[in-house]
């Protein structure tokens, strides 16, 4: 929800039922928002000079003190994306009072329509229209100065996962409807956004993700290298179809946290679940059979240009890679799962070591 006190009658936002573990995007009345009990997040100095700059732009029209303001965004869980939104705001801000003259209350509104307009209700006035474009224009230009904006968790949480370790928990402790769970809600997301827990209940939580993963690992069984036949499905036109390829990449990406277990990558886009034994049907989609690996990886990976040693776990790459900008990537260490579970099958690894030595050393792998 974005920090202004507009008393904005309503305004769109993530609605998530602890009960189906679903999320839907629905108009809520401001006064049935709750914010947390307490801080649940600490501005950085940089992002506070930040916000400061913002405010000399745009805070003779919020009235609301400097000090009151940069303290609303420390009960945001992703301060940053929200000082990102009225980085923009301010600057089309800036824009539009420049092109016209305005009253006070005017620039009121025109605030006003921007905290409606990023906040993703439709406004089809001359007006609204005209912020919006200036809105997505400098949004669209700021792509090329923030490429790699972190895409957090936060937007991408794994909700099915949250519920199911709320519920287990509220069913250990028998937390009521009517008790503060302000603690809770805040140890959790900051769980599934892979933060170290370092509180009691941070661990417990942990804890109970961590018997649910191996509860579904232990039916899926222990991955076997040597028990593996071709179970493949394929269409019509003989290309393989793989049911469950949606499933195996989730499972790698909770194991790894979201990022590529060798480059540390968290863009999600560019993530894919990479099989050590090339896929066979389900029994090959076991998350001990996979690394998450950033795309162009992935593609080295399956081609033996480079391969994980089972003894050291660390990466080793092929002669030819040694003058590219992949070089880097030798006696990099391999990330490994929380989870033993879910941490890359030894002899998986050493069938896919076996295979790139052989390569490597017969000349075969050339740029």
């Amino acid at each position: 929800m974005m920090s202004s006190n507009f008393n904005e009658p309503s305004l769109r936002a993530q609605v998530f039922n602890l009960n189906t573990a679903t999320v839907s995007i629905e108009q809520i009345p401001c006064h049935q928002m709750v914010k947390p009990s307490t801080p649940v997040s600490e501005l950085t100095s940089v992002q506070v000079s930040r916000l400061t700059r913002i405010y000399h732009k745009v805070g003779y029209v919020i009235d609301e003190k400097l000090s009151d303001w940069l303290k609303d965004f420390t009960y945001d869980f992703h301060p940053e994306r929200e000082i990102q939104i009225w980085e923009d705001i301010a600057a089309v801000f800036a824009r539009y009072t420049k092109s016209y003259q305005l009253t006070l209350t005017q620039k009121r509104e025109v605030v006003r329509r921007l905290i409606k307009l990023v906040g993703g209700e439709k406004q089809e006035d001359s007006v609204s229209v005209e912020l919006l474009k200036l809105l997505q224009q400098e949004q669209a230009d700021k792509f090329f100065i923030r490429p790699n904006k972190q895409l957090s968790l936060g937007e991408n949480l794994d909700f099915r996962r949250f519920a199911q370790i709320y519920q287990e928990y509220v069913s250990r402790h028998g937390v009521s409807s009517d008790d503060n769970k302000d603690d809770l809600f805040v140890a959790l997301t900051r769980l599934l956004e892979y933060k170290i827990p370092s509180t009691k209940l941070g661990i417990e939580l942990l804890e109970i993700w961590e018997g649910l993963v191996q509860s579904e690992s232990g039916r899926e069984q222990d991955f076997n290298p040597d028990d593996i036949k071709d179970e493949r499905q394929k269409s019509a036109k003989a290309t393989v179809v793989r049911p469950g390829q949606k499933r195996f990449k989730r499972l790698l990406i909770e194991a790894y946290g979201g990022c590529c277990s060798i480059t540390g990558c968290s863009f999600e886009p560019v993530l894919e679940a990479a099989h050590i034994i090339p896929y066979l049907g389900p029994k090959t989609d076991h998350p001990a059979n996979g690394l998450l690996l950033r795309m162009d990886i992935h593609k080295l990976f399956d081609a033996h240009y480079l391969s994980i040693n089972p003894l050291t776990n660390q990466v080793e790459i092929a002669p030819c890679l040694k003058e590219t900008y992949y070089s880097k990537l030798a006696e990099q260490a391999l990330r490994l799962p929380r989870s033993k579970t879910a941490r890359p099958n030894r002899k998986a690894l050493e069938k896919h070591y076996q295979r790139f030595s052989e390569l490597a050393d017969s000349g075969k792998l050339i740029q």
